[in-house]
């Protein structure tokens, strides 16, 4: 067998180190312990022992022989080294004596002088000796360094690998390769010389020798380096080398870093926008970049391992955490600023910067640190380098997310700006158009009038509808805005986020807004169409039913897009406060902002197993830029997450979106543009009822009942009551008919959406035509608003009655148009510049019959009716009389809104009695002040 053959050849070998009991282990361990199996070596193990023993036979005979010998020798050297340590002896005394009294004494001291000079002659000799010698090293070592640095072809020839030296090799060439060790040499004679003459020459010459160098190699090394595959390394550890014995090492370290990432950087500039051109579908333009990016890290990625690998031979495994890193710096740093031109470039036509673009490059650079991560993980176990213990202070996990992730920072340091402005984008691309159809005005006669009858609330009921399918996709887009900040920067951009959503939304209103006055238009509802009824006289006023109901279908999905908000944002509060929660990797407790701050402050190391998961990855991110912001920032964020917390704590048991007005806590921004926008809907769906009846309350003061007087022919016949005009009972028949209008859609599924976005209607609605009537009369705010509560709700909680009825809704609207035509009818009947007898009896019949009306309609306790129905019933002393005594009530802002109006038909009945050369003056000063406040 081989193994027998090579036993039995090194027990057969005559070495003097052969160990028989390694021999006699290794060969039971080749038999598996077993003896037996080494009977056939016994026999030459036999014959090897009998050789050993012949051997040591030998030896101790030699020895035996050669004892008595070296035994004589060491005598003779014993006695014959007796006289010089006598010598020696001596000279020591004669030394610490140093006495030269005796003959003896003397010569000995001078004998020890001629000693000391002679030794010191020597030492002469001997340094002279080893100054020529290394002056002679330094010359030939000047002129070898020198001629290899001044030429060219010897340095070129150095660069190249190990194959190209060995097919050409000259003994020119073995100087450069041996230049590092020249100038080594030239650096120790140097030392050696630096106290003889000429040392200042050397020195410069040493320093130009070094300049030479560093010019002549830079050029060379940065030439190989920017090649894409090094190959060998040995020509590069040569440059180290060099540059190393002129302490210019980190050179080479910095021309690395720089001149490898090239290849890469070429390929990140071969990118262009006219690549977008062969891709005709949006969605494709936007993630063409995206993928291609993804490609672009994977190049990276391979470039690090490949220079990994190149590092390590070349810097050394130490060096070489702190290699990469700079590598990878000067890989992205660069191209940041063109990273975020292409995030927002969209064509010659200028900038579009897009959410989802950014997510989606987002995503590949996530994927890309998490590959790196893996990378320095798998660094760290195979050659135990740890990367937070280097002490480069660019050497961390922190610094490999800062470089990756930094074309991010300023979206996140801007967020709700660029947030806001895309989202603004999308959300104006849903906006419907109102589009009347003005093609029927071209139309005359019969012709145009069935054309409007045909096709009169189309324009507005399909806006309506396109509104609610537009409202929908406006929430899924906050929605998805809201999901992609957490997918950016974890939730520590949320308020940033939730500001944008109301900026955007508010936009989104404001644009509907802008489609009112030619809704109105249609609509003719217009409030410049009050004076123009007005003008003309015209008692027919009746309003267009079709269109009042085409505004209560857009107010109805009003209602709908605010209902659909504030669900949003009970669904969104319950995943961002998870969100949250994941984001500070515990149930955030109890802890002020400032806490909060300060604890986000201490955590600042980053492990490199802790970057793993994405979502940690991303956090880790975004922790890091958030501790960079400005305190205030900070603040905000920690106070959102704790106002955030509170919100689920509190009133646990009130459900916002069961009530009859839901509210939003988050969005509650947006939740109040889009009230706005509803108060805008709202009295439109107003003024296409109160218009009409305002215009017919405009002719009130022109009417010429109120100055009759009795007719003198009748002489004392007895007058009979008198009935209410045509004016108020046009009035009264617009109001009555205005509860089957409501009734009908009241009783439909739309109930619920129309009743929230009637919210306030009445505030909303009445409000300026009794401030109208306030400015008139000078009534102070507390006055105008007793005057406002004859049709003020009960005061019941929103959340007391959940569900509301079509009552209610019926009686919200009639009570909001017949307070607002009690606060046009005050005011048009302040405006009367006088007033007979006979025209108070007329307009107490008047307010008679309006206020049987107004109790129809909700108003049973018009105290300003009943009070100026019985004031008008009485003749002028008594009615002034009854003035003084409301006026006498200081107290009761509702009697000093009474005062101040029975003061107005109080002056208007006296000025009836004025004398007639003055009854044109002030009639005239009357009906200018009509003019005035309508």
């Amino acid at each position: 067998m081989q193994d027998d053959a090579v036993l039995l050849e090194s027990a057969a070998s005559a070495s003097a180190n052969f160990d028989a009991f390694a021999w006699v282990e290794e060969a039971l361990a080749s038999r598996s312990g077993d003896a037996s199996a080494l009977a056939p070596l016994v026999p030459q193990l036999a014959l090897r022992s009998q050789t050993l023993a012949q051997t040591l036979h030998a030896s101790l005979q030699h020895v035996s022989l050669s004892a008595p010998a070296l035994q004589t020798r060491l005598q003779g050297l014993q006695q014959a080294s007796t006289p010089l340590a006598r010598r020696l002896d001596a000279v020591q005394e004669a030394c610490a004596s140093g006495s030269v009294s005796t003959s003896s004494s003397a010569a000995s001291g001078k004998d020890l002088r001629h000693l000391v000079t002679l030794h010191e002659a020597k030492r002469r000799l001997q340094s002279c000796s080893q100054a020529l010698v290394e002056a002679a090293r330094w010359g030939r070592n000047v002129r070898a360094c020198f001629a290899a640095v001044e030429d060219p072809t010897l340095l070129s020839h150095a660069l190249k690998g190990d194959n190209a030296k060995l097919s050409v090799r000259t003994a020119d060439s073995d100087i450069a390769d041996n230049l590092a060790d020249r100038v080594r040499e030239m650096k120790a004679s140097l030392d050696v010389l630096k106290d003889l003459p000429g040392a200042w020459d050397r020195k410069q010459t040493m320093e130009r020798l070094c300049a030479q160098i560093e010019a002549a190699m830079q050029p060379r090394l940065a030439t190989k380096l920017r090649e894409d595959d090094l190959g060998d390394v040995a020509p590069l550890r040569w440059c180290l080398d060099v540059l190393s014995s002129v302490d210019r090492a980190h050179l080479v370290r910095e021309e690395y870093c720089r001149a490898r990432p090239a290849h890469v950087h070429r390929v990140w500039y071969t990118y262009s926008d006219e690549m977008q051109t062969e891709v005709d579908e949006k969605d494709e333009k936007e993630k063409l970049f995206a993928s291609w990016l993804g490609n672009f890290y994977g190049d990276v990625l391979r470039m690090l391992q490949r220079e990994s690998r190149n590092t390590r031979e070349l810097f050394g495994t130490d060096m070489l955490i702190n290699v990469l890193l700079e590598l990878l710096h000067n890989t992205l740093e660069p191209l940041t600023k063109s990273f975020r031109d292409r995030l927002v470039h969209s064509g010659p036509s200028g900038t579009n910067f897009r959410l989802g673009r950014l997510l989606l490059c987002f995503h590949a650079t996530r994927a890309f640190a998490g590959q790196l991560v893996q990378l320095f993980r798998s660094l760290e176990g195979e050659y135990d380098v740890k990367l937070a213990g280097n002490d480069d202070t660019a050497s961390s996990a922190g610094e490999i997310l800062s470089v990756v992730f930094e074309p991010y920072r300023l979206y996140f340091t801007e967020y709700a700006r660029f947030t806001s402005e895309a989202l603004t984008d999308a959300l104006l691309r849903l906006v419907p158009a109102f589009n009347a159809k003005t093609n029927s005005q071209e139309l005359t006669g019969d012709e145009y009038e069935e054309e409007r009858g045909a096709a009169d609330t189309a324009p507005l009921e399909d806006f309506s509808q396109c509104l609610e399918e537009a409202s929908e996709a406006a929430w899924t887009l906050v929605d998805e805005s809201l999901q992609q900040c957490y997918e950016f920067s974890g939730g520590s951009a949320f308020p940033e986020a939730v500001e944008a959503i109301g900026m955007a939304v508010q936009q989104f209103t404001l644009t509907l807004s802008a489609a009112i006055p030619a809704i109105r238009k249609y609509c003719k509802a217009e409030p410049a169409a009050q004076l123009e009824g007005s003008t003309s006289g015209s008692l027919v006023a009746s309003p267009d039913w079709s269109q009042f109901h085409a505004s209560l279908a857009l107010l109805k999905a009003c209602g709908t897009m605010e209902s659909q908000l504030c669900a949003l944002d009970g669904r969104v509060r319950v995943r961002m406060r998870e969100q949250l929660a994941q984001f500070f990797g515990e149930t955030a407790g109890s802890l002020s902002p400032r806490s909060r701050r300060k604890k986000s402050h201490e955590v600042t190391s980053i492990a490199l197993a802790d970057l793993v998961d994405p979502t940690k990855l991303v956090a880790a991110v975004s922790k890091a830029w958030l501790h960079d912001e400005d305190p205030t920032r900070q603040s905000q964020f920690h106070q959102f997450e704790m106002e955030l917390l509170d919100q689920s704590t509190g009133s646990p048991g009130f459900d916002s979106s069961s009530s009859r007005y839901p509210s939003a806590t988050v969005l509650d921004e947006a939740q109040r543009a889009v009230r706005s926008w509803t108060k805008d809907v709202q009295l439109l769906t107003y003024d296409t009822v109160f218009l009409p009846i305002a215009r017919v309350l405009e002719t009130l003061p022109a009417n010429e009942n109120w100055r009759k007087v009795p007719d003198a022919a009748l002489g004392d016949l007895p007058t009979f009551s008198m009935l209410p005009q045509d004016y108020i009972t046009m009035v009264a028949d617009l109001l009555l008919s205005l509860l089957p209008q409501l009734e009908p859609f009241a009783e439909s599924s739309s109930l619920e959406n129309a009743f929230v976005a009637s919210r306030g209607a009445q505030e909303v609605c009445v409000q300026s035509e009794w401030a109208r009537l306030g400015q008139l009369l000078h009534l102070e705010p507390s006055e105008l608003a007793t005057c406002q509560r004859i049709f003020g709700s009960d005061g019941k909680s929103a959340a007391t009655e959940p569900a509301p009825t079509a009552t209610e809704f019926v009686d919200l609207w009639t009570a909001a148009v017949a307070s607002g035509t009690l606060a046009a009818f005050l005011r048009t009947m302040c405006s009367i510049s006088m007033l007979s007898d006979m025209g108070a009896q007329q307009l107490a019949a008047d307010l008679g019959y309006f206020h049987n009306v107004l109790s129809a309609v909700g108003g049973e306790g018009n105290f300003i009716v009943d009070d100026l129905c019985r004031a008008l019933e009485m003749d002028l002393p008594a009615h002034i009389q009854h003035v003084d005594e409301l006026r006498a009530d200081r107290d009761s802002p509702e009697n000093q809104a009474l005062v101040k109006i029975n003061d107005c038909v109080a002056a208007m009945r006296q000025r009836a009695l004025e004398p007639p050369r003055r009854l044109s003056t002030t009639s005239a000063g009357s009906a200018a002040s009509s003019a005035q406040f309508n």
